[in-house]
């Protein structure tokens, strides 16, 4: 009988030491096959379209992308397992045990790795799908997304990959037919946020809601005046902006 074939792992921490520590003790089992690492979050998402890997280790805190910002863009398509490491964090441990997903703490013990190597191997070769419903629901875990990271850069759809874009980049972010759209380089890129979570997690004092389907970057705009008795925003890249009644007041004591 032919030996099922090893599990292919992913190892994405920002931390060298890090992450040659975790392959290395990965590399102890035989039913794993360190496919590759990365160094960031963004990277982490492009190795993983590119190597398919059966299971990731994600590290929680990383500067450009958190393993939980990660996390959540491999949700809506099909994740390979996620595991998470992290030093100890009462929260997020509560929200992963809550939806009864796997994780391992920092410092990495072996008796541990091991018996969240035994479940890998399980969920993987039994079919993913009770995995992939874990994550969601840690992911969905009130504690976890009220500790979710400020958006230093903004994860957008671009092709089957997720791009990075810097905010600077980024002039307007709109609602049409149910879908929320970053404007950027003359294109309009998909977003998997609704525009009242990117309220809460872009940096304070960059964007202002300006109506119910657009939030605008307030350094991308050139100018604004009343036309009518309608706040209107012009924007450097050409593109006017009207805010409604209920938010212009906010507009323009942000733009004093």
């Amino acid at each position: 009988m032919t030996a099922p074939a090893p599990v292919r792992a992913l190892v994405v921490d920002d931390e060298p030491r890090a992450r040659q520590f975790l392959e290395k003790l990965l590399g102890e089992h035989s039913e794993v096959e360190v496919v590759g690492t990365a160094k960031s979050g963004a990277e982490a998402l492009a190795r993983i379209e590119q190597l398919r890997p059966d299971v990731v280790f994600l590290d929680i805190h990383m500067p450009d992308l958190s393993g939980l910002e990660v996390a959540r863009q491999l949700a809506r398509a099909g994740p390979p397992v996620v595991v998470f490491v992290t030093a100890y964090d009462r929260y997020a441990i509560e929200a992963f045990e809550v939806a009864a997903l796997d994780y391992v703490l920092k410092p990495i013990r072996r008796e541990r790795l091991a018996e969240t190597v035994r479940r890998v191997v399980s969920e993987v070769r039994g079919g993913r799908a009770a995995a992939a419903r874990a994550l969601e629901q840690a992911l969905d875990e009130p504690a976890l997304a009220q500790r979710a990271a400020v958006l230093r850069r903004l994860p957008v759809r671009h092709r089957r990959e997720v791009k990075l874009l810097d905010l600077d980049q980024v002039p307007l972010i709109l609602a049409r037919d149910r879908l929320v759209l970053a404007r950027a380089e003359g294109h309009e890129y998909l977003v998997d946020y609704t525009l009242q979570e990117l309220e809460s997690r872009l940096p304070e004092g960059r964007f202002v809601r300006v109506h119910r389907g657009a939030l605008v970057n307030l350094e991308a705009i050139e100018s604004y005046g009343g036309e009518d008795g309608v706040l209107v925003l012009k924007l450097k890249d050409g593109t006017r902006v009207e805010a409604s009644e209920r938010r212009a007041a906010e507009v323009r004591r942000k733009l004093r």
